[in-house]
This record gives structure tokens, sequence and C-alpha cells, in this order.
């Protein structure tokens, strides 16, 4: 039986578990990278894992949210009205996180094996809500920000995350969309959603 863990040894072991999660997952892939392997990273006993997470999936979508949070900051810190084409410098933003997602080794585990589809299964229906209410919280901080300052007309920011979540999920389909078009595909699609959240009062 898992010994118990104090507060700061819980708070210790997370953190361990999240670093050489990262590490693992990006080396051997979520699946194989097996439980036992992320136990001795943390110097616990396997059965100690299920004390931080339910399953190797809950892990690794809580490494990937932390992921998630640098491109969230990018977009909340990069000021558009400092730009000659506010448009446009939306677009290049938008393509360039696409760019950090697929240099991204956790990301681009994601897109292999069914991994997606076997994340969603394993995940905690509260962690799936909690991640889409944080993402909706991140939206809205966006569209605050780009609202106050002239740059997108109104639009809820619960349909804005779904918006970006559905964008973001484009990666899953290269090969149905066919891969020798799939840059000059996401650069068009990327130019139509700017093109319809922009506040064009301003255009001639």
């Amino acid at each position: 039986m898992p010994r118990g863990f104090n507060e700061q040894e819980k708070a210790r072991i997370k953190q361990i578990l999240l670093e050489e999660g990262k590490i693992l997952f990006s080396r051997f892939g979520l699946k194989k990278t097996s439980i036992n392997e992320l136990a001795k990273a943390a110097s616990i006993a396997p059965g100690s894992f299920y004390t931080f997470y339910q399953s190797k999936e809950e892990l690794f979508f809580e490494i990937m949210e932390k992921e998630e949070e640098i491109i969230k900051s990018q977009f909340l810190d990069f000021d558009m009205t400092k730009e000659h084409d506010p448009k446009q410098a939306m677009k290049d933003l938008l393509l360039q996180a696409f760019a950090n997602l697929e240099r991204n080794t956790l990301f681009s585990q994601l897109f292999l094996e069914n991994n997606y589809e076997a994340i969603l299964r394993k995940l905690p229906q509260e962690k799936l809500e909690s991640h889409f209410k944080l993402d909706s919280n991140a939206a809205d901080l966006i569209v605050n920000k780009w609202k106050e300052k002239g740059l997108i007309r109104e639009i809820d920011s619960e349909v804005l995350a779904g918006l970006f979540r559905a964008l973001f999920t484009i990666s899953l389909h290269k090969e149905e969309i066919g891969e020798e078009v799939y840059p000059q595909t996401l650069e068009l699609l990327v130019h139509f959603i700017v093109e319809g959240l922009a506040n064009n009062e301003g255009d001639e």
C-alpha cells in the first residue's frame, strides 16, 4: 500500500512528475512511457503515482496545459496596436503559434497513434471541463484587450475559445487535407478567421 505524503512532499513530488514527465514523454512518447518509469523518475512506488494522477494521460494533459499557458501569454503580451498593420500582425501571431506548436515534441505526440482520443477517454470529466473554462477565461482576457483597442468586433469569449480550439485541431487532419497543400490551407484559413474577427470600421 502506498505510504502517505505530507503536503510539502506532495507538492515536491508533483513538480518532479511534471518536470520528468515532460522529459520522458518528449523522448519516448505517451504510449511508450510507463507509469513505472514516471514513478521511478520521481522516486516513488508505482502505486503512489495514483495519489497524484488517475492515469499517465492525465499527467500528460496537465503538462500540455502548462505548455499552452506559454502560448496564451504570447497572445496577451503582444501589442498589435504598435504594428503598422494590426490585422497582418494578428495573422502572423496565429501562424507563429502554429509553428511553435509543430516544433513542440509534446504537441506532436497528440497527433500520433490516436493519442488525442486516448487522452480524452482517460481524462476525468471535471478536468476537461476545467480546461475549457481556462480556455474561455484566457479568451475572455484576449477578447477584452483586443476590443478595448478596437481591433476586433463583438464576439463571445467562449465562442472565440471554441474557434481557436477548432483552428488548432486542424493539425490532426493533415493527411485528409493533403500535406502538400496544408501550409497554404492553414494560411488561408487564418486569413479568413482574422478578417472575420477584425473590426473593419476604420477600413476604407
